[in-house]
């Protein structure tokens, strides 16, 4: 779910000019000064010469930020039940104490590509939105972005798939044995060791030529059906929660609204929004946890598959006899913390970017 959550925020623009209407007999201050404000920026309303140098920045600085916590999350998947790491916490001790902090940062550079993914996302996801909402007159945004989603997520896996796999086996490099299934599968770790290229070329150039040497161009696409079956309910769950979580958030805040005034709204401009984004990120978070632990035994068939490199059927037969009812939760610890802080925190940067990007016609209708 972590690698979609940047371009799924990056895809949740909705926009609604808000129109003010009288409370009862009782006109609230509120409601004049809510008058023709932008609670949601959309497309339209943003300098995008700006916006998509500023969007990428902040998408990279958040990556960078929680990466580690991939890393974490990957090795405690891929070991044999408990042979290395007792857990999250365990886990970062003895990474930063045996290889340094570096080593939580392998891989980081070949995950990159993905940034461009989110735009391949975005443009299936937009379109597919639209012609469920024009076509087919879909009116719930859930349901919506739900369906969305779930189409849009396969093209984004044309090119996380092959940069996940480089970066999965960078991840696992300094102890092949312990994270690869046993010695038969880890022909790739093999292929490095002995390439000769040990100081000549990069550990990511030297695992992208073992991965073509021993499986070729499929060899960085093994699993990739998995993945579809891992994000699609993924970001299914993501959507739904999402705005579900903002559904709650509006009802409060319109009995906050109540309570403050004295008298109820009877329409979205008469909405206490002040601080909105703060919202879209707290529900962010919530979806992301619940992805998270939703998907959790995909994610596992998943990194197994691309880094033990067995067969469907040999990798849930090695999961049900090694784990057993620990596939719902090994590295789930990591993957939720990671889910939920990344999830607000672009929702956050991307709200705050759009609102520093709007038109100079559209800067005085923005709310913070």
């Amino acid at each position: 779910m972590l690698q979609m959550v940047s371009s799924e925020m990056d895809t949740a623009i909705e926009a609604r000019s808000i129109a003010t209407s009288p409370l009862s007999s009782k006109v609230s201050p509120l409601s004049q000064i809510q008058k023709d404000k932008l609670l949601v920026i959309q497309w339209e309303h943003l300098n995008l010469y700006k916006f998509y140098p500023m969007a990428l920045c902040s998408s990279w600085t958040i990556r960078c930020m929680l990466y580690p916590m991939s890393v974490v999350k990957s090795r405690l998947q891929l070991q044999r039940q408990n042979n290395v790491y007792n857990g999250m916490r365990d886990a970062f001790v003895k990474i930063i104490r045996h290889e340094g902090i570096g080593a939580l940062y392998k891989g980081f550079w070949m995950t990159l590509p993905q940034l461009s993914a989110s735009f391949l996302y975005s443009s299936a996801y937009e379109r597919v939105r639209d012609l469920l909402q024009t076509h087919l007159h879909i009116t719930n945004h859930s349901i919506v972005s739900a369906l969305a989603g779930g189409i849009a997520s396969p093209c984004a896996q044309l090119i996380f798939v092959p940069t996940d796999i480089v970066a999965q086996h960078m991840m696992v490099h300094n102890n092949p044995e312990a994270f690869g299934g046993g010695k038969k599968n880890i022909p790739v770790a093999d292929a490095i060791r002995k390439d000769g290229l040990e100081g000549k070329r990069t550990l990511g150039l030297r695992v992208i030529r073992a991965v073509y040497k021993v499986d070729g161009i499929s060899g960085f696409y093994r699993g990739f059906l998995s993945a579809i079956m891992l994000y699609i309910p993924s970001t299914m769950v993501f959507w739904s929660t999402y705005y579900n979580s903002l559904a709650v958030f509006r009802m409060i805040r319109e009995k906050v609204t109540e309570l403050e005034y004295g008298v109820k709204p009877t329409s979205p401009a008469e909405v206490d929004d002040r601080n909105l984004f703060l919202d879209q990120a707290v529900s962010g978070s919530i979806g992301g946890v619940a992805s998270a632990m939703v998907t959790n035994p995909l994610e596992m068939l998943r990194i197994r598959l691309q880094v033990h490199r067995t067969t469907y059927r040999e990798t849930i037969v090695r999961l049900w006899k090694y784990e057993k009812s620990q596939v719902f939760t090994k590295g789930l610890a990591p993957r939720m913390v990671n889910n939920a802080l990344y999830s607000s925190l672009v929702m956050l940067a991307y709200e705050s970017v759009k609102r520093f990007s709007v038109l100079p016609e559209f800067k005085n209708k923005i709310v913070w």
